[in-house]
């Protein structure tokens, strides 16, 4: 499943970034056309009446409520999505590239020490080169998630 956030959803779009759903964020992009240029499968997530009635032919959601996750929760009823489909931190939170395993020893010197000594798995994107790592706010998101789709974590896959 893959979203377009407007610029009043940046929370959301990362929200869905990290529960591992492809999300381009208007606020990232150009204004003017954002939303032209999508493929037809792409979602279309809003706030805004009058993006609302411009691309009234095309898939969207109107969001309704101003917390992001209950925003969340409101594309989760809209779309069907269930925690089989959640993919904690497979997407750059920056970029929405996808991320993968890199070995430990070669980002010694892109993380802070503390990180690298106490942490055994990294990730990078393959577009911007961030790294990251299971911190606390993984723990947070995932914790959110669980919550969300009132599972387990552990039924959340990569949690």
């Amino acid at each position: 499943m893959r979203f377009a956030t407007d610029s009043s959803l940046g929370k959301l779009g990362r929200h869905l970034r990290a529960a591992g759903f492809d999300t381009l964020c208007q606020h990232q992009g150009a204004r003017e056309g954002f939303f032209e240029g999508l493929d037809d499968d792409r979602i279309v997530l809003t706030r805004t009446e009058a993006i609302k009635k411009r691309y009234k032919g095309r898939r969207l959601i109107f969001i309704r409520d101003n917390d992001p996750w209950r925003q969340m929760l409101q594309v989760a009823q809209a779309t069907g999505i269930g925690p089989d489909r959640i993919r904690p931190f497979s997407r750059c939170l920056a970029c929405n590239a996808l991320v993968t395993p890199v070995d430990k020893s070669t980002v010694k010197t892109q993380v802070p020490a503390y990180v690298w000594q106490h942490q055994e798995r990294f990730y990078e994107c393959g577009q911007c080169r961030r790294i990251y790592w299971r911190g606390s706010h993984h723990e947070r998101v995932c914790n959110k998630l669980a919550t969300l789709f009132q599972q387990k974590e552990e039924n959340i896959h990569g949690c």
